[in-house]
């Protein structure tokens, strides 16, 4: 696979290998001690859903997950003191999420914050073609 300018007509797979990289390298931690991709993509939800939809389902649906490794994501995140689950007085089987203190804090440090400062940066016109071609990538996926 070729770096740089030369390869813009490269292969599909140093593409796809190049936006795997990208990803990988947003998270530098790769301790078990540590957020995991997981974990951060449930603290970006619950910042960015209103409350109605920060239950386990919606988490799992939302990020196309099973509820299982939702729940020990939860758990984990709760463990830290990210995050607190609260009954749902109007359906107690189900549990409301919602971030504590310090897990508003740790979303401010989101490691995909610094890919997206990346993107914010390039010059209008790629941007706009990145975003287009990232749409239809997403849509073709039917990711979107």
């Amino acid at each position: 696979m070729q770096n740089g300018p030369e390869s813009a007509n490269g292969s599909g797979i140093d593409a796809a290998v190049l936006m795997e990289r990208i990803i990988q390298d947003a998270y530098p931690a790769r301790r078990s001690s540590e957020i995991q991709p997981l974990q951060w993509a449930i603290l970006r939800h619950l910042v960015q859903m209103p409350p109605a939809r920060c239950e386990l389902r919606w988490v799992a649906q939302t990020l196309k997950r099973t509820r299982a490794p939702v729940a020990r994501a939860l758990a984990t995140l709760e463990r830290r003191g990210l995050l607190a689950q609260t009954r749902n007085p109007k359906d107690t089987r189900t549990k409301t999420l919602s971030l504590t203190e310090r897990g508003r804090d740790t979303v401010r440090r989101d490691p995909l914050n610094e890919v997206a400062g990346r993107i914010d940066r390039l010059p209008v016109a790629e941007k706009a073609t990145f975003l287009r071609v990232l749409h239809s990538l997403a849509q073709n996926a039917s990711i979107s």
